[in-house]
């Protein structure tokens, strides 16, 4: 192939002497003598086995062929150098894609509104959000298919590397409905064995964290009557009185705000935090606007 000999530095100083229309200003725009401009200059021709200037009063003039190769490499030329600049980043601004796992009620209440701000400042960058628990996310961070996300507290790989940002505090609650037709409240196992519970998965991990803190059961099994990857739906399914679940404090209080009413059940001690943390995969390269993205939502949380 010809361009196997090919300086592509021939090809820039070709383009400068063609746009310029002069050897000396091509020289000083690209830092060179005019001689070596020249030298250039001829050194492509010899590899074309073309002339591509004549010399008219000692001023290049296109030959039609220069003309073609300046309409066929200008471009790619300028296409070269925006490839190169966007690689080594000498764009002071951000951009491309960020990828972020959310969980779906902290990511639409907490990190969207953040991230609405953050956008507004930095309109180079896009995002795209996925919704699922830390078990999906665990999955998708190490596949590289995640920059980042924020998870619960509930299991992630020894490769990924969380650090916490944020706590929630877990309330087990139920309508005052289903309360009241289960007789007076007792905070003793028996009762709690009465009754129906709805999980977010199966084998029921937030609850039994709830017992085990509150009320020192370990390993409780209660009649889980539902299982839903999903804290909106349970939310519905527990004012609807279909049973006990957990919700955090900021879900809550939102329906509570548009008219449900629950009881919350009182625990014993502490209230049970469920810590919110940021996981990435420490190893990968990542590119600015994933960085910069990550620390400006970790600063604000």
């Amino acid at each position: 192939m010809i361009i196997d000999n090919l300086n592509l530095n021939l090809l820039r100083v070709f383009e400068c002497v063609y746009r310029t229309k002069s050897m000396t200003k091509a020289a000083g725009e690209l830092h060179m003598t005019q001689s070596g401009v020249s030298q250039n200059i001829k050194n492509l021709e010899e590899i074309l086995e073309v002339k591509l200037f004549d010399r008219v009063k000692q001023r290049p003039v296109p030959t039609h062929k220069a003309h073609e190769l300046f309409k066929g490499s200008s471009t790619c030329l300028y296409d070269i150098e925006k490839i190169l600049a966007d690689i080594k980043d000498t764009d002071p601004s951000l951009k491309g894609n960020v990828i972020i796992g959310v969980p779906i009620e902290y990511g639409n209440n907490v990190i969207l509104p953040l991230l609405a701000k953050w956008g507004a400042k930095q309109p180079g960058i896009t995002f795209k959000m996925v919704y699922g628990h830390a078990s999906a996310m665990n999955s998708l961070i190490l596949k590289g298919q995640l920059d980042f996300a924020f998870v619960d507290t509930f299991g992630l790989d020894k490769q990924i590397r969380s650090q916490k940002v944020a706590d929630e505090t877990l309330n087990l609650c139920a309508s005052k409905e289903y309360v009241k037709s289960h007789g007076p409240v007792s905070g003793n196992k028996k009762y709690f064995e009465e009754l129906d519970f709805i999980a977010y998965i199966d084998d029921a991990p937030v609850l039994k964290s709830w017992f085990k803190h509150h009320l020192k059961i370990q390993n409780f099994q209660g009649r889980v009557k539902a299982s839903l990857m999903d804290v909106q739906g349970m939310a519905q399914m527990i004012s609807a009185g279909f049973g006990v679940g957990i919700l955090p404090t900021h879900v809550l209080n939102r329906f509570k705000e548009m008219g449900h009413q629950f009881h919350v059940y009182k625990g014993s001690g502490k209230p049970l935090q469920n810590a919110i943390s940021v996981a990435y995969l420490e190893s990968r390269t990542q590119s600015p606007a994933v960085e910069q993205t990550l620390e400006y939502l970790i600063s604000e949380l």
